[in-house]
Parts: C-alpha cells; sequence; structure tokens
C-alpha cells in the first residue's frame, strides 16, 4: 500500500491490526494476563503487531514519540531532513497510535492525546470487559470528539479508529469503530 500521498484508510489499519492478531495469536493468548509483556507484543517485540502493520502499510514504526505510544510514518518523505544522525525527527506523522490495557482506566487521556496530534489517522486500541462498559465508553468518547474543533475533518476523513476486544478469553474477537458526526461506524 503506497501511502505517500493518500491518507491512511481506518478499514485497511482495521483489516492489518486483524490479520497481525491472527499471525501472533498463540503470543498474545500466552501473555495477555501479564500487562507489560502483552504490551510488548504490542508495541516493542521484534515482529511485534504495530511493526506487522507498518511493514504491511510500507511505513516505519517509531515507538514513544512525544508519548505517543507508536507513529508510523514514511521514512524518506516524513523524517526532518538533516536531522542530527541517531535522532527521529518527524514533520508528518501517517499514523498515531495508542494501546490501552485497561479499559476503565480514563480512555479520554488516549482520546485527548490523539486529538492534538497532527496526523492522518488516529487509532486506539483497548479491551472492555462487557458490552455495557464498551456503549459507556463510546457515548462519552464521542461525545469528546465532537467537542473538538476537529470533529467535522475527522468524520469526513474517517480518521478517528477505535479498536476493541469483545472476544472471550483466549479468543480475540475485534471490533472496529470509525468516528462519525452523528454516531460512531461499526466496521465489518
Amino acid at each position: 500500500m503506497n501511502t505517500s500521498n493518500t491518507p491512511i484508510q481506518a478499514q485497511e489499519f482495521f483489516k492489518f491490526w486483524v490479520d497481525a492478531c491472527k499471525q501472533r495469536h498463540a503470543t498474545l493468548v500466552q501473555d495477555f494476563s501479564k500487562s507489560p509483556l502483552f504490551t510488548a507484543h504490542i508495541l516493542t517485540d521484534t515482529n511485534s503487531i504495530i511493526e506487522i502493520i507498518a511493514k504491511r502499510m510500507e511505513l516505519t514504526c517509531y515507538c514513544g514519540y512525544y508519548s505517543i505510544d507508536a507513529i508510523l510514518f514514511k521514512d524518506r518523505d516524513d523524517r526532518v531532513p538533516d536531522a542530527p544522525p541517531g535522532t527521529t525527527w518527524i514533520r508528518r506523522i501517517r499514523v498515531a497510535f495508542e494501546h490501552e490495557n485497561y479499559f476503565n482506566s480514563g480512555l479520554f487521556q488516549e482520546v485527548s492525546h490523539l486529538l492534538i496530534t497532527d496526523c492522518d489517522l488516529r487509532v486506539l486500541v483497548s479491551y472492555p470487559n462487557r458490552d455495557d462498559e464498551l456503549k459507556q465508553q463510546l457515548i462519552y468518547l464521542h461525545e469528546i470528539i465532537k467537542g473538538s474543533d476537529r470533529s467535522n475533518q475527522i468524520s469526513e476523513t474517517a480518521s478517528f479508529l477505535f479498536i476493541v476486544d469483545m472476544g472471550t478469553f483466549p479468543s480475540f474477537d475485534w471490533w472496529g469503530y470509525i468516528y462519525k458526526n452523528d454516531d460512531w461506524q461499526k466496521l465489518v
């Protein structure tokens, strides 16, 4: 997928997420209850989920950029030219990615962080325990985004993706939601 001049598509990212999680399924299940290890499988391991997605999208992944869990960018186009060797400075973020193991621990913080990040696609992943928790958070997070001055742009460009696991352990059942002004659009 060439993303040098096109916005990142939320549906494609979601598909790549599901595929990457299937590829690493055994490892994710094995360490699901061990938060630091599980998070490493998502973000920082060799062949992490986000790294697999970056490769599929022909992008480069960098974790911990200005406290964003991970960013994806086009290496040749998006790096600041002539930055000091060994540093990573970006002039365009294609995907800003936040991962939160604990669904009820303040997702509003992750959403707020993503809203103030200038990027093509904002992605938040988390793990609700029950349907009613998900419904409550969808309403609350929608209210937060809708109240921002970027809500129309985010809706029109489908540039906020919320991914949740609604599976019963040990299986994952990923649901994706794209922010739209009137409601979340569920991906199928």
